[in-house]
């Protein structure tokens, strides 16, 4: 029986685009137009999201006057699954050919998880071709592969269960496990992101889809251990010196308000931290008015 696919191409102010770049096409769900006086967003989800994360930020961005696009990362959603879909030094070059690949000057990075870790990544390896970086539950990537106390009980229970594959893949396979994953790594009470397990799921029910997602967490938390995550390291340790704002929800499980405290060693421009209230990890989908205010504040201070 072949995969329903329609959880790619759902419908809103939004028109689906492909894109090649990278040796690869990616899917993005696109708003706004290309203006010289402003940068590109890019919008890069996380785990164990894809596009639709960014439901309530497209088109804000776009009535703002920005020319927005919300990828699929490679291996995710309607995105190529290529061969070492799970390299995070891939991914992260993917995103600067994205935005090359859409002609833009500048852009500026938001990303969410591991889509934010990937988006410093992104600046700190080409900082000439990003104005802006915006991180959302995600501190500098090599913060989280330090030994200390910035790291919870929670975040080593999922480590756990995703370096053991035939556990972390039926998880994935399975909606309500979705589901409780959706609402443990939110607020209490909010549901913002878990009202939407059903669409998460049949993302995740797409051929390789759940499979490549696990693979793709098992290579940050092993990073050290082979050479391209060594380099991937090596390259994200640039200063940035362009302005950074890093959003954090107050009720995150899954990383405490300290994993953030060594962000200021890579940020060599304006950096600012900002806590959002009643937010889990999902702070775009459990607080988006107020994300999407703090969002083109940010913006417009560029």
């Amino acid at each position: 029986m072949p995969a329903d696919t329609s959880c790619i191409t759902l419908c809103g102010p939004w028109t689906h685009r492909k894109i090649q770049a990278n040796g690869a096409q990616f899917h993005a769900a696109y708003a706004g137009e290309h203006r010289d006086d402003r940068p590109l967003v890019l919008l890069v989800h996380g785990f164990p999201q894809y596009w639709w994360a960014w439901r309530h930020q497209i088109s804000a961005l776009a009535q703002a006057g920005y020319e927005v696009a919300a990828i699929d990362q490679r291996g995710i959603g309607g995105s190529d699954k290529t061969p070492n879909s799970e390299d995070g030094l891939t991914l992260t070059q993917d995103l600067i050919a994205i935005v090359q690949a859409l002609g833009a000057r500048k852009a500026v990075l938001v990303g969410l998880g591991r889509g934010g870790a990937f988006s410093w990544s992104a600046v700190s390896m080409k900082q000439d071709l990003f104005s802006g970086l915006v991180t959302v539950s995600s501190p500098h990537p090599r913060t989280l592969h330090r030994i200390g106390t910035h790291v919870t009980f929670k975040t080593w229970q999922q480590v756990l269960g995703t370096l053991v594959p035939p556990m972390g893949r039926k998880n994935l396979r399975d909606p309500q496990s979705v589901r409780q994953l959706l609402t443990r790594w939110s607020a209490p009470g909010n549901d913002g992101a878990a009202s939407q397990w059903e669409i998460y799921s049949q993302a995740l029910q797409l051929p390789g889809a759940a499979q490549i997602a696990v693979d793709q967490l098992r290579w940050t938390w092993r990073a050290q251990r082979n050479p391209t995550g060594r380099r991937y390291l090596r390259e994200a340790a640039n200063t940035v010196y362009i302005p950074v704002l890093a959003v954090r929800g107050e009720l995150d499980p899954f990383l405490p308000d300290r994993a953030w405290n060594k962000d200021w060693e890579f940020a060599g421009g304006p950096y600012r931290k900002v806590r959002v209230s009643d937010a889990g990890h999902f702070v775009p989908e459990e607080q988006p008015e107020v994300f999407n205010r703090i969002l083109l504040n940010f913006l417009a201070g560029l």
